[in-house]
């Protein structure tokens, strides 16, 4: 997760001048600060200090000479939740115990940040358990997405194929943490061990259920999204090399944090999405979960979904609070399981349940 962009280019440039020593490669990244800015070249120095900052980017550096390309449209989207029966039968099968044996797995690592063998480790550990949950469908396949920019962690995919469609749903998170300094303890248990373990247990239940969905459906788990969303712009860019149909794409980053004054809701991003994809994500919150939506906005590369906007897909990200009320303990050693609620997680467990179920459907009611 990235804060939304705080200030102007000369509070940009103030930030990158007068960084503290951070022991990281100093190899320079072009990262951009906005649509319509010019790319900016920093170190990584200057990268994890505007981290600090609270200012989102991506980072291009392996992309800025790529075309961008028109991708396939996607389908129709359903113009309200009609798979409730079957959703609901299967949301009390959502485990937050579940959740919260993975997320403390995943926050054991001294930190997942990509560069670090813990984070490749985490990646694994990822990769492990979707396969156990799998064990019983061989039609199910768990890979890992490697990437020469994400180095040595690999992004991890799982894909139930489709009955009668290759196009293609996705749930994402992403797997990598950091703190400020990047290799500090960083057990990331909000950012974004929440969203991982969601879309593990949504993953876990739809399995269980033997869902055959008529469309394909994919559970991601990105790597790098902490530094500029490198693993999640891999995946995109190769989806839309390969044009690839893309339903719609749902990314869960941040999830067990109920605002700093217990607010309790569902932050819903209107920037840098899909805005159809965005007004069918409020109507699963009001159909699947048990507390209210607000609009809230992120700033430019805040979160993985950027990636698959930037290609032309259509992308959603539900969040667990407005962006001003989020978890003031991510990036540092304090993201832990004392500062969380795993109820709250829950209800984004449900709704990005209802977001697959919903969008692998081919037909809808008129």
């Amino acid at each position: 997760f990235w804060g939304p962009m705080k200030g102007t280019l000369f509070c940009f440039i103030a930030i990158i001048s007068c960084v503290v020593s951070i022991n990281v490669d100093p190899e320079k990244r072009l990262i951009k600060l906005g649509e319509d800015s010019e790319p900016v070249w920093v170190t990584m120095h200057q990268l994890l200090t505007l981290k600090e900052a609270d200012i989102s980017f991506m980072d291009i550096t392996d992309f800025q000479n790529r075309p961008i390309t028109a991708v396939p449209e996607g389908p129709a989207l359903p113009n309200q939740p009609q798979q409730k029966s079957y959703v609901d039968n299967l949301l009390p099968n959502l485990s937050t115990g579940n959740m919260q044996s993975n997320v403390e797995t995943l926050s054991s690592f001294h930190t997942r940040f990509y560069s670090t063998k813990t984070g490749t480790e985490a990646a694994e550990y990822i990769h492990s358990t979707l396969t156990a949950y799998a064990s019983d469908r061989s039609d199910i396949t768990v890979t890992f997405f490697n990437s020469t920019n994400t180095k040595p962690q690999p992004s991890v995919i799982a894909k139930i194929p489709g009955a009668i469609s290759t196009d293609t749903v996705i749930l994402g998170s992403h797997e990598d943490s950091v703190h400020i300094g990047a290799f500090g303890r960083s057990p990331g248990v909000d950012d974004d061990g929440s969203g991982t373990v969601c879309v593990l247990e949504v993953f876990r239940t739809l399995v269980n259920a033997n869902f055959q969905p008529n469309r394909t459906v994919e559970f991601h788990f990105y790597a790098a999204e902490e530094v500029g969303l490198l693993g999640s712009q891999a995946v995109a860019s190769t989806y839309a090399d390969e044009q690839r149909v893309v339903v719609g794409m749902m990314q869960l980053d941040m999830t067990f944090y109920d605002g700093i004054n217990n607010e309790n809701v569902v932050g819903i991003v209107t920037d840098n999405t899909d805005p159809d994809l965005t007004q069918f994500t409020r109507q699963l919150v009001e159909a699947y979960t048990l507390i209210p939506w607000v609009n809230t906005v992120c700033g430019y590369g805040c979160s993985d979904h950027a990636s698959w906007t930037r290609e032309g897909y259509r992308s959603t990200f539900p969040f667990e609070s407005e962006f001003s009320q989020h978890n003031p303990y991510i990036h540092t050693e304090k993201d832990t399981m004392a500062y969380v609620d795993l109820s709250h997680g829950l209800e984004f467990a449900k709704l990005g349940l209802g977001f697959v179920v919903e969008l692998a459907a081919t037909e809808y009611l008129s």
